[in-house]
């Protein structure tokens, strides 16, 4: 049930026009895969809202950071727009991290939690996750191990206790550089 996430985006089809670069992180804040896809070029803008208000996470311009943690239960895609600003955090609940042919992929577990610059912190998901577990496409392990990730990393992230707030703009910039 999981759906599968490269870092590259390699069936993306709105993207005509891409960029990519990787690094591992390995330091006593972070310990990882990195990796940054740039869009150049797209068939058309991709648009989200929030509070009524829509706003763009993909377009030429716009690049998605995102990290493959060795030892979380998420993977972190950081959305910056065209002029380097964080659009938002987006953060997938993981049943794995792997790697196929040195490319980096997240098993997303259907729950997320958006983070915006101005502090909203938005649960995402929740009734697909629901829904799948009723169905029966989710092992009572994943469930409960979903659930359980699901609300410690919100409780981390309402502590402050989220080291890709600090990170992102670092990682960005370094890996914008080897593009």
């Amino acid at each position: 049930m999981p759906k599968r996430k490269f870092a590259n985006r390699r069936d993306w089809e709105r993207i005509l026009q891409h960029r990519y670069a990787q690094m591992e992180v390995h330091d006593d804040r972070f310990s990882g895969t990195v990796a940054l896809f740039q869009i150049d070029a797209v068939r058309a803008p991709q648009y989200k809202m929030h509070k009524g208000e829509e706003f763009i996470v993909a377009d030429a311009g716009y690049s998605w950071l995102q990290y493959f943690p060795d030892d979380e239960p998420f993977g972190v895609t950081v959305m910056f727009n065209d002029e380097g600003h964080i659009v938002q955090w987006y953060i997938d609940i993981v049943e794995a991290i792997g790697y196929e042919d040195g490319i980096p992929y997240m098993d997303d577990l259907l729950l997320d939690i958006l983070i915006f610059p101005n502090g909203d912190v938005v649960r995402k998901d929740e009734d697909e996750f629901e829904e799948a577990t009723v169905a029966g496409e989710l092992t009572p392990e994943l469930v409960e191990q979903g659930w359980r990730d699901f609300h410690a990393t919100l409780d981390r992230i309402e502590r402050r206790d989220f080291v890709y707030f600090d990170l992102a703009n670092e990682h960005y910039t370094e890996l914008k550089q080897k593009l």
